[in-house]
C-alpha cells in the first residue's frame, strides 16, 4: 500500500508544480480610430502570442465575422464591425481568451 501512496504523492507534486508554472493569456485592445482597432496578445509570463488564430465573433449570434492571425509582435489589427462583437484568440497549450467590443475604447 505504501508504493501507491508514494506514487500519488509524486503525481500530486508534479501537478502542483505545473500549475505554479502555468500562464494565462491576456488581451489588450485599443480603438485608435472608428475604423481601426489594434489588439495585442500576451501570456502572463511575458511571452508574445505569435501566429495565433484570432476571430471576431458576433456577440448575439456567435457567427464568425472575421478570421486572422497575430503577427510576430502578437498584434492583430482590424476594422471593427458595426455590431457588438467579441475578439477571441485560441493560443497554444489550450489557452483561449476573449474580450467584448464593449470593453474596447
Amino acid at each position: 500500500m505504501k508504493p501507491a501512496v508514494s506514487v500519488a504523492a509524486v503525481l500530486l507534486a508534479l501537478f502542483l508544480s505545473n500549475t505554479a508554472n502555468a500562464s494565462s493569456l491576456r488581451i489588450q485592445c485599443k480603438k485608435l480610430t472608428d475604423d481601426n482597432v489594434v489588439c495585442r496578445f500576451l501570456f502572463t509570463d511575458g511571452q508574445v502570442a505569435r501566429g495565433m488564430p484570432v476571430q471576431l465573433v458576433d456577440e448575439n449570434s456567435d457567427k464568425v465575422l472575421a478570421n486572422g492571425r497575430t503577427d510576430a509582435q502578437g498584434m492583430y489589427a482590424f476594422k471593427p464591425p458595426a455590431l457588438e462583437y467579441n475578439v477571441v484568440i485560441e493560443a497554444n497549450k489550450g489557452h483561449v481568451a476573449s474580450i467584448s467590443s464593449e470593453d474596447i475604447w
